[in-house]
């Protein structure tokens, strides 16, 4: 069932027969649901490949939802698309093998050309992950202002933790809590910076897998 806004010469939310409408970066917009015939229904080889490889990374991206809604925000407005399916296609592009098999240290949760972090390095204690980074910042005073943007992200049991407003790109140093029963546990870890005004942000850096 669908329902209209702004009366019957206004969009709808929902589905009417095979068309879907919904409202997509302020406008409204509407799309034919797929037919599949009875082939396609099946799958060829290539095509339950490709099916595959999409679960996975849909799979993959669905517990860091909320940070690549502002680590894609800047690309999904330049692609009219969601954050979440410009993510997903740029990975599945650039960070899946042919089985769908996602290699970490190809995966990026933020997009964009800002100077990203450099020399980060990583100590543990029980209190969670304490970050350093080199100052870049150069003489532009305006990138000491950069906010660092940081993901820790356990795989096996599907939860991550992160923060999307961190300590200055001239702080050279966070720290991201990590909850005591997630001892034990691996840890992939993303780190980015991002612009105090949010009109810039840099491309993630993957820093590697540690053991909390």
């Amino acid at each position: 069932m669908a329902t209209f806004n702004n009366g019957i010469n206004g969009g709808f939310n929902g589905k009417v027969g095979s068309a879907v409408g919904y409202q997509l970066n302020g406008k409204w917009v509407m799309r034919g649901l797929p037919k599949f015939s009875p082939k396609n229904k099946k799958g060829s080889t290539n095509q339950k490949a490709c099916r595959s490889g999409f679960t996975k990374m849909q799979h993959f991206l669905s517990p860091v939802i909320a940070f690549i809604r502002v680590g894609f925000n800047l690309e999904s407005k330049l692609r009219q698309m969601s954050a979440h399916n410009v993510a997903k296609s740029y990975n599945m592009l650039n960070a899946q093998d042919a089985n769908g098999e996602i290699d970490c240290a190809k995966i990026h949760l933020t997009y964009g050309n800002l100077i990203g972090v450099e020399n980060a390095t990583i100590a543990i204690d029980d209190t969670g992950f304490h970050f350093s980074w080199a100052n870049n910042a150069g003489n532009n005073w305006i990138r000491e202002t950069d906010q660092v943007m940081v993901m820790a992200y356990t795989m096996e049991h599907q939860r991550c933790y992160y923060k999307l407003s961190g300590a200055r790109r001239n702080e050279v140093k966070e720290t991201l809590e990590i909850p005591l029963q997630e001892k034990g546990n691996e840890f992939h870890i993303w780190t980015s910076f991002i612009a105090d005004d949010r009109a810039q942000i840099s491309m993630s850096n993957y820093i590697g897998s540690f053991i909390f």
